[in-house]
């Protein structure tokens, strides 16, 4: 299985690409992954904040197959631990699908669109953080869960 990262933001930070740059080389050792970000939206005053969630939604289903896998990552998604997360991913991986999908959404979350396609949500946390910050937050709980998986000491339970 492929593991995708996709994101409706570029990451404009030196430093923060470097952390998922490094994650990514981690993750790549338990299952092949990837980043993508859907860089063609551009932010105005003059959009309308469902215009462009609907923009944003109509790049994120031309990047998806049928056959994907989605899940968004959201802050009305379920809240789930390291062990849960790992749990969750295993689930995936036994599935017979050749891509899994995380999304990380834009300014204002979702269009109602792509809400009502993909039921799959997982919260990274209750607070709001940057899309930058949160792509190093999910790489290193995605290499925290592979390492769960494999029995490995980098997580301390």
């Amino acid at each position: 299985m492929e593991v995708i990262l996709l994101s409706v933001n570029k990451t404009k930070d030196d430093s923060i690409e470097k952390l998922i740059s490094n994650y990514s080389k981690k993750i790549n050792h338990y299952v092949k992954f990837s980043t993508f970000e859907i860089s063609k939206i551009k932010y105005t005053k003059k959009n309308k904040k469902e215009e462009l969630k609907n923009k944003e939604g109509l790049e994120i289903k031309k990047f998806l197959k049928n056959e994907d896998i989605c899940v968004l990552l959201d802050e009305k998604g379920k809240n789930v631990d390291s062990i849960q997360f790992s749990k969750l991913l295993n689930n995936y991986y036994c599935t017979n699908k050749k891509r899994l999908i995380f999304v990380v959404g834009g300014a204002y979350g979702f269009s109602d669109e792509i809400y009502s396609i993909f039921s799959d949500k997982i919260s990274l946390s209750k607070m709001t953080f940057n899309h930058q910050i949160i792509k190093v937050f999910f790489c290193e709980q995605l290499y925290r869960a592979n390492t769960i998986l494999s029995n490995e000491k980098y997580h301390n339970n």
